[in-house]
Protein backbone atom coordinates (compact mmCIF):
# COMPACT_ATOMS: atom_id res chain seq x y z
CA UNK A 1 0.00 0.00 0.00
CA UNK A 2 1.59 3.29 -1.15
CA UNK A 3 1.74 6.40 1.11
CA UNK A 4 -0.67 9.59 -0.06
CA UNK A 5 -0.62 11.73 3.26
CA UNK A 6 1.38 14.09 0.59
CA UNK A 7 -0.97 14.01 -2.45
CA UNK A 8 -3.57 17.10 -1.00
CA UNK A 9 -0.33 19.36 -0.41
CA UNK A 10 1.16 18.52 -4.32
CA UNK A 11 -2.21 19.16 -5.55
CA UNK A 12 -2.56 22.58 -4.34
CA UNK A 13 0.98 23.54 -5.30
CA UNK A 14 0.21 22.58 -8.53
CA UNK A 15 -3.27 24.33 -9.23
CA UNK A 16 -2.39 27.26 -6.73
CA UNK A 17 -0.54 29.12 -9.14
CA UNK A 18 -3.26 28.56 -12.16
CA UNK A 19 -5.61 29.91 -9.76
CA UNK A 20 -4.09 32.95 -8.37
CA UNK A 21 -3.49 34.00 -12.28
CA UNK A 22 -7.09 33.36 -12.76
CA UNK A 23 -8.47 35.44 -10.01
CA UNK A 24 -5.50 38.11 -10.60
CA UNK A 25 -7.14 38.40 -14.20
CA UNK A 26 -10.62 38.88 -13.71
CA UNK A 27 -9.79 41.27 -10.91
CA UNK A 28 -7.71 43.81 -13.57
CA UNK A 29 -10.19 42.91 -16.16
CA UNK A 30 -13.16 44.20 -13.88
CA UNK A 31 -10.89 47.10 -12.60
CA UNK A 32 -10.52 48.32 -16.06
CA UNK A 33 -13.97 47.21 -17.64
CA UNK A 34 -15.52 49.52 -14.79
CA UNK A 35 -12.93 52.24 -15.05
CA UNK A 36 -14.00 52.34 -18.94
CA UNK A 37 -17.55 52.31 -18.10
CA UNK A 38 -16.92 55.32 -15.91
CA UNK A 39 -15.48 57.45 -18.20
CA UNK A 40 -17.71 56.80 -20.64
CA UNK A 41 -20.22 57.92 -18.73
CA UNK A 42 -18.19 60.98 -17.21
CA UNK A 43 -17.88 61.98 -21.31
CA UNK A 44 -21.38 61.56 -22.30
CA UNK A 45 -22.20 63.85 -19.00
CA UNK A 46 -19.51 66.22 -20.22
CA UNK A 47 -20.83 66.54 -23.83
CA UNK A 48 -24.59 66.97 -22.43
CA UNK A 49 -23.10 69.66 -20.16
CA UNK A 50 -21.26 71.34 -23.00
CA UNK A 51 -24.63 71.64 -25.32
CA UNK A 52 -25.40 75.08 -23.33
CA UNK A 53 -22.43 76.76 -24.26
CA UNK A 54 -22.26 79.29 -27.39
CA UNK A 55 -18.46 79.65 -28.23
CA UNK A 56 -16.04 76.92 -27.90
CA UNK A 57 -13.95 78.61 -24.86
CA UNK A 58 -17.84 78.24 -22.92
CA UNK A 59 -18.24 74.55 -24.21
CA UNK A 60 -15.06 73.76 -23.00
CA UNK A 61 -15.55 75.06 -19.77
CA UNK A 62 -18.74 73.52 -19.04
CA UNK A 63 -17.42 70.37 -19.84
CA UNK A 64 -14.41 70.96 -17.82
CA UNK A 65 -16.45 71.66 -15.03
CA UNK A 66 -18.71 68.27 -15.17
CA UNK A 67 -15.76 66.17 -15.37
CA UNK A 68 -14.74 68.27 -12.31
CA UNK A 69 -18.44 67.24 -10.67
CA UNK A 70 -18.39 63.94 -12.06
CA UNK A 71 -15.12 63.16 -10.10
CA UNK A 72 -16.20 64.58 -6.84
CA UNK A 73 -19.00 62.76 -6.64
CA UNK A 74 -17.50 59.25 -6.34
CA UNK A 75 -15.54 58.42 -9.62
CA UNK A 76 -13.00 55.41 -9.26
CA UNK A 77 -9.90 57.33 -10.14
CA UNK A 78 -8.25 60.83 -9.32
CA UNK A 79 -9.17 63.94 -11.08
CA UNK A 80 -5.36 64.48 -11.83
CA UNK A 81 -5.02 61.18 -13.73
CA UNK A 82 -8.05 62.70 -16.03
CA UNK A 83 -7.77 65.07 -19.19
CA UNK A 84 -10.41 66.76 -20.97
CA UNK A 85 -10.46 68.05 -24.55
CA UNK A 86 -13.44 69.74 -26.41
CA UNK A 87 -13.01 70.65 -29.80
CA UNK A 88 -14.99 71.01 -33.35
CA UNK A 89 -15.10 67.24 -35.36
CA UNK A 90 -13.03 67.41 -37.97
CA UNK A 91 -15.22 65.18 -40.08
CA UNK A 92 -18.26 67.46 -39.67
CA UNK A 93 -18.34 71.31 -39.00
CA UNK A 94 -21.52 70.93 -37.51
CA UNK A 95 -20.26 68.57 -34.37
CA UNK A 96 -17.85 68.63 -32.30
CA UNK A 97 -16.10 65.93 -29.72
CA UNK A 98 -15.72 65.64 -25.64
CA UNK A 99 -12.83 63.45 -25.46
CA UNK A 100 -11.68 61.87 -21.81
CA UNK A 101 -8.32 60.38 -21.37
CA UNK A 102 -7.54 58.69 -18.39
CA UNK A 103 -4.05 57.39 -17.04
CA UNK A 104 -4.89 53.57 -15.96
CA UNK A 105 -1.82 53.40 -14.21
CA UNK A 106 -3.23 55.26 -11.74
CA UNK A 107 -5.85 52.46 -11.14
CA UNK A 108 -3.11 50.01 -9.64
CA UNK A 109 -3.72 47.22 -11.72
CA UNK A 110 0.12 47.00 -12.97
CA UNK A 111 0.45 45.03 -9.32
CA UNK A 112 -1.10 42.23 -11.47
CA UNK A 113 1.58 42.57 -14.66
CA UNK A 114 4.06 39.59 -13.58
CA UNK A 115 0.91 37.34 -13.44
CA UNK A 116 -1.04 38.16 -16.59
CA UNK A 117 -0.63 40.88 -19.58
CA UNK A 118 -0.47 44.40 -19.25
CA UNK A 119 -4.18 45.73 -19.90
CA UNK A 120 -3.91 49.28 -21.71
CA UNK A 121 -1.91 52.05 -20.08
CA UNK A 122 -4.39 54.80 -21.67
CA UNK A 123 -8.14 54.36 -21.71
CA UNK A 124 -9.73 57.10 -24.27
CA UNK A 125 -14.17 58.12 -24.64
CA UNK A 126 -14.84 60.19 -27.12
CA UNK A 127 -18.57 61.40 -27.52
CA UNK A 128 -19.30 63.57 -30.58
CA UNK A 129 -22.22 65.91 -30.52
CA UNK A 130 -24.15 68.37 -32.96
CA UNK A 131 -23.25 72.18 -31.99
CA UNK A 132 -26.29 73.63 -30.33
CA UNK A 133 -28.10 70.34 -29.11
CA UNK A 134 -29.56 70.35 -32.68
Amino acid sequence: MACRRGSSAVEFALVAPILLMLFAGITAFGICLGAAHNLRQIAAEAARASIAGVTDKERETLAQTMVLRSLSSGAMFRPESVKVLVGPDPKDATMYTVTVTLDANTLGINAFSKLIPMLPTVLRSTISIRKGGL
